[in-house]
């Protein structure tokens, strides 16, 4: 970046800190900068983010949209793109090469194995979520290649989930924002804390279901 470039990032961080002061924590400016100083270069960034996997990255967006940093429907825009054509490009590898290289590695080909029986119980439906499932984004684009779908018809329904994605999480970073500048100073603590509990409350249910599913494991046999 020039100096001229720099110094306009920086009056416009005191132009936002000005409009922001009495809402947004000291902390947060840091970040405002960060965008400022990225400039439009943000959005290839953003695209290159979600091409292979970034909902933490798109939600930071959604909150510099809050302030008027970062433009939301360039962001959306990036990162539907960069999502939609992520995964074209691991259904074709999957298609080329997926079953070859998921018999080598015994552990992806039985999560592969579990996939392809959610593609064929939900069909189309589990296109339309597998982006909100961790670790399971990658793994399910190539798992679909395996599975015989028309080129056609995972292409129509991955854009439109890819941007039901987009969507769902730079609104949400945009509402994060809103809420941490309504809280002011502590907002972000709060959100947090708020975050962490929901984390732990989904980690504390995940692990209840399986400990449950290797109790009905290991009585199966015996049966």
């Amino acid at each position: 970046m020039d100096a001229a470039s720099h110094n306009k990032a920086v009056a416009k961080c005191h132009g936002v800190r000005r409009t922001h002061k009495r809402r947004l924590p000291e902390g947060a400016l840091d970040w405002i900068t960060w965008l400022q100083e990225w400039g439009n270069a943000f959005y290839p960034l953003a695209f290159i983010w979600a091409f292979f996997e970034g909902e933490t990255f798109v939600i930071f967006g959604g909150m510099g949209a809050k302030l008027g940093i970062v433009n939301l429907y360039w962001l959306v825009g990036s990162v539907w793109i960069g999502s939609f054509m992520g995964d074209q490009l691991w259904f074709w590898l999957g298609r080329r090469w997926g079953k070859r290289a998921l018999a080598r590695f015994p552990s992806a080909d039985a999560h592969a194995s579990r996939i392809l029986g959610w593609l064929e119980k939900y069909g189309v439906a589990f296109i339309m979520v597998f982006r909100f499932l961790y670790g399971v984004r990658n793994i399910a684009s190539v798992a679909i290649g395996t599975s015989g779908m028309p080129w056609s018809r995972f292409l129509f329904w991955n854009f439109i989930a890819a941007g039901i994605w987009a969507w769902s999480f730079a609104g949400a970073g945009y509402l994060f924002g809103e809420a941490a500048a309504a809280i002011g100073e502590d907002g972000p603590k709060i959100l947090l804390l708020s975050g962490l509990a929901i984390g732990g409350l989904w980690l504390a249910i995940k692990s209840v279901c399986w400990v449950r599913r290797r109790a009905l494991a290991a009585t199966t046999p015996a049966e």
